[in-house]
């Protein structure tokens, strides 16, 4: 038996999960936020502002789950098996 503390599988999906949902609802809750702002300051309270900052807030955090959840697919990113030593 190994002495080293292996996480489970399901808790490390757990925790992609969490910092996935949260990442959305901050993100976008910012784009949301900037689009208000923006729309009331800039653009004569039009809806157009609004929609576009929240659903770039959206896509920045679909971004960062495709990062979370498949490492292997991040340009310049490189996974090299070891060497088994004799």
């Amino acid at each position: 038996m190994s002495t080293e503390n292996k996480i489970p599988s399901e808790d490390i999906l757990a925790q992609k999960w969490d910092r996935t949902i949260s990442n959305f609802v901050v993100k976008t809750g910012l784009g949301l936020s900037a689009g208000i702002v923006a729309s009331a300051l800039l653009f004569k309270k039009r809806t157009w502002p609004i929609a576009i900052a929240t659903g770039w807030g959206f896509g920045v955090a679909y971004a960062d789950a495709q990062r979370i959840f498949h490492p292997a697919n991040i340009p310049g990113a490189k996974f090299e098996k070891e060497k088994p030593t004799a």
